[in-house]
């Protein structure tokens, strides 16, 4: 393909501008050089960009792989450590290089394009049609394919930023893996076009500088040479706003990315810290209720065949009946039960309560969709139906222990009797109740256990629901250890009635044998034994009423 048929008409023609067309190809002369400089800073930008995207890449998906709640914290870490930061910046410089590499490549047209202006109408013209064809056909197979395909990976890494922009708990793992692939991926091919630019900028000094090397006289003679480098500058123009759009989304999907994914992992890694913080009290109110559990036995056996002792219509009987160390020793127990059943009650309220904050503090991005209420399993729904029945059961007694102040001796008596047969009755549910806390304290170091262990896409709500878990647990141990307090504070009661009752038979029994003349035989014996029994029983009053 050859120049126009009036070419050598048009070179003898005297308004050729030459002088001129040389200063423009020494002004695009000089911006390819800059090119190449720049280039090749930009080349070596992008293999460290693409070194360190691979390794976050490499790092973020070896974590997640084998994740568990360890992992949290190195996870946040990446996304906001030294090597994300390095990334920032180079992404950021690559992103630079492109905008001046095209102001570069705009530079290039324009002088050249003006260097055309110089030349004949007839041969500007020619130039202006053959200057794209020209280059295309030089182009290889991966040069053309990384032009053609330059729309469809700024579509791909967009879609990865809309995944990040809506990014949540279930979509975190997978969205941030595909992300820092695509960062990888794409920051590989800016740096391979870049290579390309530095090759088209190479052709082009070569070009001009063979031009700049001739008599101004013999520039006409290199319209081939102009041409071919309009085409490389086009393409290098080109080449670089394609690269300017992937840089802007790289940059922009790796802030967010960076960003979003830190926040996450930052949140779950303090929820990690707060479940395993909490461990020790919810232990500790495990211990206290089997401590509490086993006293509970103690008092059990303590008091067993206590209704027997009781014979309602012999005062004296009564008052021997009480005369023993076991009945004191019990009353210790009953108070050693309620402080310890209100330490285990206080133990999961802390833990609960720092758990409570710490979700309510996690991103939406974590708890959204997430149900922070958690239904009730079938023991705990048996355990609140025995808690109404017991409950309905401790209003007879106090209706009871208020019918004694107003019943006549023998009648009161009567009442106290059967109260007293129903003790053991209550101290066993007292004791399933204790039971049912401990249970609590168990389920919350299971929540807390699962919390920190393995993690996966396919139970990360469920881990998540953990705390609210956690926090129910202890909200309904609190309601039983409330009910455990009412029945020992009703119990209570009962001692406090058995005791005016033992002192009344105390003082009947001083009448009868002072009266019999025998009184000073059995004066020791009475005093000792109302005593005992009066001290004893203050000292648990004092506790419950």
């Amino acid at each position: 393909m050859g120049i126009c048929s009036c070419a050598n008409d048009c070179i003898t023609q005297p308004q050729l501008k030459l002088e001129t067309a040389i200063q423009n190809i020494q002004s695009c002369h000089n911006a390819a050089k800059q090119t190449i400089t720049l280039c090749t800073s930009t080349i070596s930008t992008g293999d460290k960009l693409v070194t360190t995207g691979e390794s976050i890449k490499d790092s973020l998906i070896g974590a997640v792989t084998d994740l568990d709640a360890e992992s949290f914290a190195i996870i946040a870490d990446l996304m906001d450590g030294d090597m994300a930061h390095e990334a920032k910046h180079l992404a950021g410089s690559m992103r630079e290089h492109s905008n001046k590499c095209m102001e570069l490549s705009m530079t290039m047209v324009k002088s050249l394009e003006e260097s055309v202006d110089a030349l004949p109408d007839s041969i500007e013209s020619y130039i202006e049609k053959k200057a794209q064809q020209s280059i295309t056909d030089e182009l290889s197979t991966e040069e053309r394919g990384l032009a053609s395909n330059i729309e469809e990976d700024v579509k791909e890494l967009t879609s990865c930023i809309d995944a990040i922009d809506n990014l949540k708990l279930l979509t975190a793992i997978q969205s941030g893996s595909n992300a820092f692939v695509a960062i990888a991926s794409k920051s590989e091919i800016c740096r391979k076009i870049f290579g390309i630019i530095r090759k088209f900028a190479t052709s082009i000094t070569t070009i001009t500088e063979a031009i700049l090397a001739l008599d101004v006289s013999a520039v006409i003679s290199k319209v081939k040479d102009i041409l071919t480098a309009i085409g490389l500058c086009r393409y290098i123009k080109q080449f670089a706003e394609g690269c300017k759009g992937l840089m802007e989304k790289i940059v922009t999907l790796f802030e967010g990315a960076a960003d979003k994914l830190s926040l996450l992992w930052k949140a779950l890694s303090s929820a990690k810290d707060k479940m395993a913080e909490s461990l020790k009290d919810v232990i500790d109110a495990q211990s206290l209720c089997e401590k509490a559990g086993e006293k509970m036995k103690q008092l059990r056996r303590s008091t067993d065949g206590m209704d027997r002792q009781l014979n309602p219509e012999s005062p004296l009987t009564l008052l021997k009946s009480f005369n023993q160390t076991r009945f004191g020793d019990s009353i210790n127990v009953t108070r050693e039960i309620d402080d310890e059943m209100v330490a285990a009650k206080s133990k999961m309220e802390n833990a609960a309560n720092m758990i409570y904050q710490e979700y309510k503090s996690l991103p939406p991005m974590i708890t959204d969709g997430i149900s922070d209420t958690v239904d009730d399993d079938d023991d705990v729904q048996l355990a609140k139906t025995s808690i109404a029945t017991m409950e309905s059961e401790l209003d007879d007694m106090e209706k009871s222990i208020d019918t004694i102040n107003s019943a006549d001796s023998l009648q009161a008596g009567k009442v106290l009797y059967n109260e007293v047969s129903n003790l053991p009755q209550k101290i066993d549910a007292c004791q399933d109740m204790i039971d049912v806390c401990r249970d609590c304290a168990s389920k919350g170091q299971l929540s807390i256990d699962s919390f920190l262990g393995k993690w996966s896409l396919e139970t990360a709500v469920s881990q998540i629901q953990q705390m609210c878990r956690l926090v129910s647990t202890s909200s309904f141990m609190k309601e039983v250890v409330v009910h455990i307090q009412r029945i020992l504070l009703v119990m209570s009661r009962l001692l406090k009635e058995l005791k005016k009752r033992v002192q009344s038979a105390a003082n009947q029994a001083q009448q009868f044998l002072s009266e019999s003349g025998v009184e000073s035989k059995v004066e020791s014996m009475i005093d000792s034994a109302g005593d005992a029994v009066a001290d004893k029983l203050d000292s648990m009053m004092g506790k419950f009423l």
